[in-house]
């Protein structure tokens, strides 16, 4: 089937490049000690901002900074599960993540898993090679949510899951006049 012809059924987020939260020359806190490889994100406080013009930020260590008018536009529509932290350094900034779970389909999107490690169960790289598809046993119940991918993609330190949105939650967001928000096409 060729592109053109699959049904694109939400949208992939990304943000534009910021510097990274942690000296990669140390270790990144939240990661296994023999591996290094990311178990959980733990946010650097001191961490500032220094481009302030767009409304969502992936730093190059893959952490997700939105701004308070990407955090009152969630709150305003009442999307649920979603975890915002203020950056104490970074007034008006905050770690976001998505706790809602958007399960993508692995074979036809070509995740790839890396080396999984014995000391804490984690893959050294889980890489998506393909497009980006929905499994077929997941079921969306509105084109309006915002949730994650079932996979924390990236290599070691530098992991993060993806942002999914529906299709009506774009255009929500277009609407509001997000800033700085690139939008991956997600097919049935």
């Amino acid at each position: 089937m060729d592109k053109k012809d699959e049904k694109i059924i939400a949208k992939i987020l990304s943000g534009h490049d910021a510097e990274c939260m942690y000296d990669t020359r140390k270790e990144t806190p939240g990661t296994c000690p023999i591996c290094n490889n990311r178990l959980e994100d733990v946010i650097n406080m001191s961490y500032k901002i220094r481009k302030k013009r767009w409304d969502m930020y992936d730093t190059y260590d893959c952490f997700c900074i939105v701004t308070e008018k990407f955090k009152r536009f969630c709150e305003e529509n009442n999307y649920p599960d979603l975890t915002f932290i203020q950056i104490t350094a970074s007034p008006g900034y905050y770690y976001f993540t998505a706790e809602g779970v958007f399960k993508m389909d692995d074979e036809r999107c070509k995740v790839k898993f890396m080396n999984k490690r014995e000391c804490c169960g984690s893959y050294d790289e889980i890489i998506c090679s393909g497009s980006f598809y929905k499994s077929p046993d997941f079921i969306l119940q509105t084109d309006d949510f915002i949730l994650r991918s079932n996979h924390i993609f990236g290599s070691f330190e530098r992991k993060d899951p993806f942002i999914i949105v529906g299709l009506k939650t774009m255009r929500k967001m277009q609407d509001y006049g997000i800033k700085g928000i690139y939008f991956h096409n997600v097919y049935e």
